[in-house]
């Protein structure tokens, strides 16, 4: 193997939303500049135990080719490795990671001990972590007094600390000062944080003080409150304007902000403060307890929270002193925090090029080819498969998909390319469940076994014990749930094994308001994306040509039928009234497709001239040549009729089985976006509900309003977290429990 030679290679959880990963990003931005080769081995430690996706900071920069992501197996050398974060080395990196790093330094931001007292690390374990994972004595990097105080005065052995503090750097160009205005009232009194306990004042009666609730004087806003802060406090002051924590749009919030406030609990140790400094580089003036003063000197003010009105009081009444302290705060950012003054930092600590050997630029072998499984049960209808479709086909070369299925849609896949297993389900052969799983855990540790992939994706409601088991036996392989909303009450059981996975996946649903099904109270514990779908709606073939290519007359109005296998809800009565209403219209065409898992072996019969049968895989690919369908009210379908302005009357499929597709199809036409028809209810008006679907008005307006629906395929959000996650290493875990 080949080996890939960096200037600097980065070791860290860059899942962390804060302080942690923009400083990060930071410093990757500044060896970027210097025209250093970087390299990113990305590590799941045990403080984040919830699926979080890399920082956007962090993924803007592997997109854009400034760093280069390092997969655990590459054999890589490296003339100095920062690892970011003491919490990802609590216990040891598996696997081991084959780097060559001619330095190491820890950038401890976090202190080993809070103000409580209590011990957040054991600096003696971290440092023989690193010496495990790499071989070569360690450097300490505190990023604050407040971090290097907290380290006991007796190092362990092969470890020394540096001399000055690693502070938090800031690119001044994300962070404009804000412009110099007069103080109006109410003035506007503002912090950001991310939305934790820790991070807030511990009563609402301490936090008001420095938060005051005079509305005629003072507009609180607060970025990273809302609902956590609601469930935290109780009762919040009309004053307090609440938002949601987010990566993008803090400068703007700063900016149109007159003070910076910022308490937070008397048990947190903040290491440093990065949404400080952020607020610093704005000009804004800052108020914090009197515990920061030792990072921040003359940039900020300090108050005990009583005091903290006063003081804004105070500088309210002297604009000339509240001027000088806004210059006072920028300055410091500029002078003390630019990463400008990275260079310095690494050329200090990097050690130079030894002459003879290769550039670190000159070689860049490629990533090692990692296989990624999906798996899915049987289901009645495509949408497993279709969903993992999705985010097989937008991974990176590098990744190979692999299809494991109990679907008879498994057919789909293996025309797709993809290599596609298997496995019979129980009802098909009509077998004993309890053999059927034995055989069924056997063929699928067998099959993970040989293939050994890098991550395991499984698409399913229902999750089978013995999936369960073989996950197990495979602890390092990242194994995530990808399961769709709208569980019906019967499904709950299955929750009890998301344990079995390593992060559970929500694809969105835009009628997640009308979800009262049981995955609706543990959404927290989710990753949660826009909705997926398979192919785009710009993706589509234009109009004419798949017209031509399903052999569809130009002229008529084409009105798509697709309401399911039949599988487990008879639509046959549906379907012959929906045929019937359709073509009692003059110039209509029915164009019916066949599920490639219907009931029937044998193919639909035409029922005239007019009504023509087609087999499409997908069929949303040519839906342009329609201009008005009758739906089944699944996942894909109801998705892809909203995005592609399809005019559609969805037939939920009611069976016990299924999703909720009631509540789907009453949000869709509650809010204009569809017409519903229940089998059971409605069946017999359905010459009115067609005529309603035909109307040239009524198919219009039901267009437009379906058009303005603004989305993001959550498809690529997937296929991004499976890349990331594919090449981790892990510390997550202690090696013997």
């Amino acid at each position: 193997m080949t080996v890939c030679r960096y200037d600097i290679v980065f070791v860290a959880d860059v899942r962390f939303e804060g302080g942690t990963s923009t400083a990060l990003a930071a410093e990757m931005t500044a060896a970027a500049r210097e025209g250093w080769s970087t390299g990113l081995l990305m590590v799941k430690g045990p403080i984040l135990g919830l699926p979080f996706p890399v920082h956007a900071d962090i993924r803007a920069h592997l997109d854009k080719g400034l760093t280069e992501r390092v997969d655990p197996a590459q054999k890589v050398e490296t003339r100095l490795l920062l690892l970011h974060h003491p919490g990802i080395l609590i216990n040891p990196l598996q696997p081991r990671p084959a780097i060559d790093a001619e330095k190491v330094v820890i950038v401890l931001h976090h202190p080993a001990v809070d103000r409580a007292g209590k011990q957040q690390y054991d600096i003696a374990t971290v440092v023989k972590h690193a010496r495990f994972a790499f071989g070569k004595p360690v450097l300490l990097a505190p990023v604050s007094p407040v971090v290097r105080q907290s380290l006991p005065r007796h190092l362990p052995q092969n470890c020394a600390l540096l001399e000055e503090d690693w502070h938090n750097l800031i690119d001044l160009d994300d962070w404009p000062c804000r412009k110099p205005r007069a103080l109006k009232m109410p003035v506007r009194i503002g912090r950001h944080s991310r939305p934790h306990p820790q991070k807030w004042p511990d009563t609402l009666q301490q936090a008001k003080a420095v938060y005051p609730t005079d509305a005629r004087r003072y507009e609180i806003r607060m970025l990273g409150g809302e609902e956590f802060l609601q469930a935290h406090y109780g009762a919040i002051p009309e004053n307090w304007k609440l938002q949601p924590f987010g990566f993008a749009g803090v400068a703007d919030f700063l900016a149109d902000l007159d003070f910076y406030v910022y308490y937070h609990s008397e048990a947190w140790s903040e290491a440093f403060g990065r949404a400080i400094l952020e607020a610093l580089a704005a000009g804004l003036v800052v108020i914090l307890p009197k515990h920061f003063e030792p990072l921040f000197g003359e940039a900020a003010l300090y108050a005990v929270p009583d005091d903290v009105r006063m003081l804004i009081d105070h500088h309210i009444a002297n604009p000339a002193l509240y001027a000088a302290q806004s210059e006072r705060a920028r300055r410091f950012a500029v002078e003390r925090h630019s990463i400008a003054r990275f260079a310095g930092r690494i050329t200090a600590l990097m050690p130079a090029t030894v002459d003879g050997l290769p550039s670190p630029t000159s070689l860049k072998p490629p990533l090692p080819s990692r296989p990624v499984l999906f798996l899915s049960s049987n289901g009645i209808g495509m949408g497993h498969i279709t969903r993992q479709m999705a985010v097989a086909d937008r991974l990176p070369p590098d990744l190979v998909p692999v299809f494991a299925t109990m679907s008879y849609a498994a057919k789909v896949a293996v025309e797709a390319g993809y290599q596609t297993h298997f496995f019979n389900h129980h009802r098909a052969m009509g077998a004993d469940t309890k053999d059927w799983r034995s055989v069924f855990a056997d063929e699928l540790f067998e099959l993970v076994s040989h293939l050994k992939p890098a991550v395991i994706a499984y698409d399913a409601t229902a999750v089978f014990p013995a999936i369960a088991d073989v996950l197990a036996l495979f602890p390092d392989i990242y194994a995530l749930w990808m399961r769709r909303p709208m569980w019906r009450e019967g499904h709950r059981l299955f929750l009890d094994l998301e344990r079995a996975f390593d992060a559970i996946i929500e694809p969105g649903e835009f009628a997640e308001e009308f979800d009262t099904g049981p995955t609706r109270d543990v959404r927290h514990r989710a990753y949660t994306v826009p909705p997926v779908l398979h192919i785009t709606p710009q993706d589509r073939m234009e109009r004419d040509e798949a017209r031509r290519l399903l052999a569809l007359p130009a002229d008529s109005t084409v009105v798509a039928l697709q309401i399911g296998s039949g599988n487990n809800f008879d639509m046959a009565g549906v379907r012959t009234a929906v045929m019937d209403a359709v073509l009692s219209h003059p110039d209509t065409v029915v164009v019916e497709f066949q599920s490639p898992i219907r009931a029937a072996i044998e193919p639909i019969q035409p029922a005239g001239p007019r009504h023509l049968v087609r087999e499409a895989y997908p069929v949303f690919r040519y839906s342009r040549a329609f201009d008005a369908a009758v739906s089944a009210a699944g996942y894909n379908g109801f998705h892809e009729n909203l995005l592609g302005a399809i005019p559609t009357l969805f037939v939920p499929n009611e069976a016990d089985e299924m999703d909720m597709q009631l509540s789907r199809a009453r949000w869709a036409e509650l809010n204009g976006y569809a017409w519903i028809m229940r089998r059971d209810t409605d069946l017999p008006r359905c010459r009115d509900f067609i005529t309603r679907l035909l109307d040239p008005w009524q198919r219009r307006h039901m267009a437009a309003r379906c058009a303005a629906i603004d989305w993001q395929n959550g498809a690529n959000k997937i296929a991004a977290f499976i890349t990331d996650h594919a090449r981790l290493v892990r510390s997550d875990r202690k090696v013997v429990d």
